[in-house]
């Protein structure tokens, strides 16, 4: 369960416009900034940059609110002169479309955003356009192309007041090193981070700073464990970072990134403190659940669980685990789309537990939910591979379209400057040299077009060889992951049938013991009877012993047949009411505890046993003795619940 549960906490470095904003604090600068809408005389500029702005604090609640905001600020932005505000609200654009899985559309706002921040001549907003294109470079897997982006963000905004993208900049070019596992340079990138987010004195930004620094400080501990000063600096950075949204919680726009800060802070101290610092990691667990349920981050939600559920692991109390990891599930399943990949980890982790427990059926239930939301969480990360290999075709596709409207543009000015040579060599060689001219000019553009059309049939080929590979790499890993998938359910089958064939195993010895001692007991009571007869035995004392020889091989065979078809049902009956009476019980009282669990009344079994209803009434109250239950606990009631709660417990006697 340690490989689910217990995971590795890394905190993602995301931007400061990632648009992942608390709930309430989204409502707050909603409201506020409606309130500025609202305001008279405000100047045309002004109005769209607050629709930005609204945008981005809508995407929390509703991401189409937040893009129809962004597009009337668009619209708004083209009757301005300054290209500027066109540019970020194109900008803007790029993030929410990313957003909502269209990165398409999100290039296509990019290329404009560039476009009109050109025209527009601002240094400041192509730096910005600049940083928007590394941010999307990095989220769709070119982290060398991204670099480069934030590269130019920060050549073309150095220096520049009002330069709010610089400690962005900082953030995730960390970030990127990071994944590299360049910490020399991470640490540079991070350290910038925090310098520049403590001269704008945003919380915010000084947030992302204490964690870049914390974050990596971590890397550089994982590096060489020996040296526990650098995961001091790290748990130190984080407590700063904590420290800082609790005092500015209200300024705080990124509250979901202080709940992760906070689960990375908890296992920190699990994994490399004592157990006496369980209150610490607890304590920051509860910041990270707090948050995570009002941000709807259910990988926090699901991680916090999973690690109290190890703590009480742990401390071997599993009925504790199995809640914690139940009141997880809960909550994953209050959202409208829980993620399935999630539920599957916490359903391994209830099967391990249960498994743990000794509770077989549950262990086998919860495997099978767990396989059943693997198996979705599979699908949906298929579905999300071929978008992003859609997006990745349609980007190369438009790289392609712009290198080749460039080469077209390259040789349309040197067909220009041909066309001059020749008009100026038509003037003096008249008609036969145009004549000579025109021939070869068709000439060429014959050749170009049959050298774009090999080009391009070339191309097509290549694309669709790369397609079919990866489709057939795609069936490859889904014949596996079905093979792999069978292997297990056969195993958890084959334990089934040898658990099954032992006990079967054990009742047929016990049976064959209990039949051998029957009949030796038989044999001795017949050998009696022929003595009896033998000698000389007053008859009212032979008929006595007699019937009390008869009576119990009356008894042996009558418990004998009931004892053997019980234990067909509850081979686990006898051992476990002797084991709860401690090996007091007699075969008369197990006997009279068979009758009782199979319903019959206490007539009925005073028939069975040929006694007088008050022996039995004598025999059930010293069976209760035996048994340890208390006044107000029925036996009927004790010995009827193995029949519905197998195996008898502790739990079922109470």
């Amino acid at each position: 369960m340690n490989h689910i549960l217990k995971m590795r906490v890394v905190i993602v470095f995301v931007a400061l416009f990632t648009l992942l904003t608390a709930s309430s604090f989204a409502q707050t600068v909603r409201d506020s900034l409606k309130q500025v809408l609202q305001q008279p005389g405000l100047t045309p500029e002004e109005q769209v940059m607050t629709r930005i702005r609204m945008g981005r604090a809508l995407v929390d609640g509703s991401r189409k609110d937040a893009i129809a905001s962004t597009q009337t600020a668009l619209q708004m932005s083209r009757t301005l002169k300054d290209r500027k505000y066109e540019a970020l609200a194109h900008s803007a654009l790029v993030s929410l479309e990313y957003t909502a899985e269209d990165t398409a559309l999100a290039s296509h706002h990019l290329d404009s955003a560039f476009l009109f921040a050109r025209e527009s001549g601002d240094q400041l907003t192509l730096a910005s356009v600049w940083y928007r294109k590394g941010w999307l470079e990095n989220r769709t897997g070119k982290p060398h192309e991204a670099v480069k982006s934030f590269q130019e963000s920060l050549k073309l905004g150095k220096g520049l007041p009002g330069n709010i993208y610089e400690t962005n900049v900082y953030y995730n070019l960390a970030s990127i090193y990071a994944d590299w596992n360049d910490t020399e340079t991470q640490y540079r990138y991070a350290k910038a981070c925090l310098t520049s987010a403590m001269t704008r004195s945003d919380p915010d930004d000084i947030c992302n700073g204490y964690q870049a620094m914390a974050t990596s400080f971590e890397y550089q501990f994982n590096g060489d464990n020996s040296k526990r000063e650098l995961l001091d600096s790290s748990l130190y950075y984080n407590r700063k970072a904590i420290a800082i949204y609790e005092t500015n919680a209200s300024r705080i726009s990124f509250h979901s990134m202080v709940a992760l800060l906070a689960l990375n802070t908890a296992n920190l101290y699990d994994q490399y403190f004592p157990r006496t610092y369980r209150d610490s990691a607890q304590h920051y667990l509860d910041i990270a659940l707090k948050i995570g349920k009002e941000t709807d981050q259910q990988e926090v939600v699901a991680s916090c669980y999973g690690m109290m559920s190890t703590f009480a692991m742990n401390d071997g109390n599993y009925n504790r685990a199995s809640d914690l990891l139940l009141a997880g599930l809960l909550a994953l399943k209050t959202y409208p789309a829980p993620d399935n990949r999630l539920m599957a980890h916490l359903m391994e982790a209830l099967s391990d537990v249960a498994e743990k427990k000794g509770d077989l059926p549950k262990a086998l239930e919860y495997a099978r939910e767990y396989s059943r939301y693997y198996a979705k969480a599979f699908d949906v990360d298929r579905m999300a591979i071929a978008k992003k290999l859609e997006a990745q075709y349609q980007a190369r596709q438009r790289e392609q379209e712009l290198v080749t409207l460039q080469e077209k543009a390259a040789f349309n000015r040197k067909l220009n400057i041909v066309y001059i040579g020749l008009i100026v060599a038509c003037l003096v060689a008249l008609l036969y040299l145009f004549r000579s001219y025109h021939f070869r000019l068709q000439s060429t553009i014959q050749q170009q077009k049959l050298l774009e059309k090999e080009k391009h049939d070339g191309e097509l080929l290549i694309r669709l060889k790369e397609e079919e590979a990866l489709r057939l790499q795609l069936e490859k890993q889904e014949a596996e992951l079905q093979a792999r998938l069978q292997t297990e359910e056969a195993a958890r089958l084959q334990a089934e049938q040898q658990l099954i064939q032992t006990q079967k195993e054990q009742l047929q010895k016990d049976l064959l013991a209990g039949t051998l001692q029957v009949e030796q007991k038989n044999e001795l009571l017949e050998s009696l009877q022929e003595k009896l007869r033998e000698k000389a035995v007053q008859p009212d004392l032979a008929k006595q012993i007699t019937r009390m020889i008869e009576t119990h091989k009356r008894m042996d065979k009558n418990f004998e047949t009931t004892r053997t078809e019980f234990e067909n049902i509850h081979p686990e009956f006898f051992r476990k009411l002797q084991e709860k009476a401690s090996n007091s019980l007699t075969k008369l009282d197990l006997k009279h505890c068979s009758y009782i669990s199979i319903g019959l009344s206490t007539k009925e079994i005073a028939s069975h046993l040929g006694v007088a209803p008050k022996s039995i009434l004598m025999s059930r109250y010293r069976i209760k003795q035996k048994l340890g239950l208390g006044k107000e606990e029925g036996l009927d009631a004790y010995l009827m619940a193995w029949r519905e709660n197998n195996p008898l417990s502790e739990d079922a006697a109470g």
